[in-house]
């Protein structure tokens, strides 16, 4: 190998670490970038696509090797000393890029995320169906591993993971916990969560509802009596009902439709915004699952939520609007941070 060798790697991990950066971009050719705080920021030279193949063998099994030859992509999990790192391979012109954020070892208290105060009105259910939703990057892994940690800190309860790859470890104590990993411990979500109601779970957390099968089952889990939690790739709640929607047939979205109503607790979509204190603040938009916001989900009008989102501040609800406009009012984030967001905030 060259100048970019495994201790190099090692060096670099604890450089971002120092700077607490989120993640590292290795592109053959190009700088290292970190970013930080939602921003990328150059860090040096970068290695060749040699160097990062070299790197990769060293990390991968014989078959998550083959699956990167043949998918182009490959997700995995591992730990440098103290850091845990979730990486991303993907083939691109040029070579194999890498994406790898840094998941601290020790899962944040739910109270320190800034996260809406109906997190713990949830803390309470033992059964329903609880969405977390946004843009990759907007703090959803954590915002679920913290509530995990919390649940199972509450009460005894048994709860099983499903995630692709497994991030935040959890160290079972009062509660037992399972953790899962895709390719790994099981081959698709929906197979997995159809078998974890034969391994009597209270809690069981799918990392991302993808396609109709994990949606079906998820579903299915709730329908029968377990607390689900999941996260999607929608901004808002209408989105959220417009995506598990578009998984299924026309033909089966109204019964689709009517589970969801019935099983639905609620729906938390979040991103990270520029803080004033240099790091990022969280902001939500908040849906609870009231008999009116039931109604309109079973009716097929999910883009009339925003209304009930409005008038439901006594049931805890919010819209992002408001959660920024209080940041900025509460000094988290600048006036110019909330002037620029609000132009888009639904």
């Amino acid at each position: 190998m060259g100048d970019f060798d495994a201790e190099t790697w090692e060096r670099l991990v604890t450089r971002a670490e120092q700077a607490e950066a989120s993640d590292i971009h290795l592109a053959p050719g190009a700088p290292i970038f970190f970013r930080i705080y939602g921003n990328m920021e150059e860090a040096g030279d970068g290695p060749t696509s040699d160097e990062i193949t070299a790197l990769i063998d060293g990390w991968t099994t014989p078959a998550q090797k083959e699956r990167l030859q043949k998918q182009g992509e490959l997700d995995l999990a591992r730990e440098e000393k103290d850091v845990r790192l979730r990486v991303h391979a993907f083939s691109a012109r040029g070579g194999t890029v890498l994406s790898v954020r840094l998941v601290p070892k020790k899962v944040p208290a739910l109270d320190s995320l800034g996260v809406p105060p109906v997190f713990q009105r949830l803390l309470a259910l033992r059964s329903g169906l609880v969405l977390v939703s946004g843009k990759t990057g907007a703090g959803k892994t954590t915002t679920l591993a913290a509530f995990l940690a919390a649940v199972a800190q509450s009460r005894p309860v048994h709860i099983i993971t499903l995630e692709d790859p497994i991030e935040y470890v959890h160290v079972s104590g009062k509660s037992l916990i399972s953790q899962r990993e895709l390719g790994v411990h099981f081959s698709s979500f929906g197979g997995a969560i159809r078998s974890a109601l034969r391994e009597d779970p209270d809690v069981l957390m799918v990392g991302e509802l993808r396609d109709a099968d994990a949606a079906q089952a998820a579903l299915s889990a709730a329908e029968t009596g377990q607390l689900v939690l999941a996260s999607l790739h929608t901004r808002t709640a209408a989105e959220a009902v417009h995506r598990l929607e578009s998984f299924f047939p026309a033909a089966q979205q109204q019964e689709i439709r009517a589970q969801l109503a019935a099983v639905l607790e609620a729906m938390i979509s979040q991103e990270l915004l520029p803080g004033k204190d240099g790091k990022r603040a969280l902001a939500s938009e908040v849906l609870v699952a009231t008999d009116a916001v039931r109604h309109l989900i079973r009716s097929g009008k999910p883009e009339q939520l925003a209304s009930c989102i409005v008038s439901g501040a006594s049931f805890g609800m919010q819209t992002m609007r408001q959660d920024i406009e209080r940041l900025a009012a509460q000094n988290k984030i600048s006036a110019e941070t909330a002037r620029r967001r609000l132009g888009n905030a639904k």
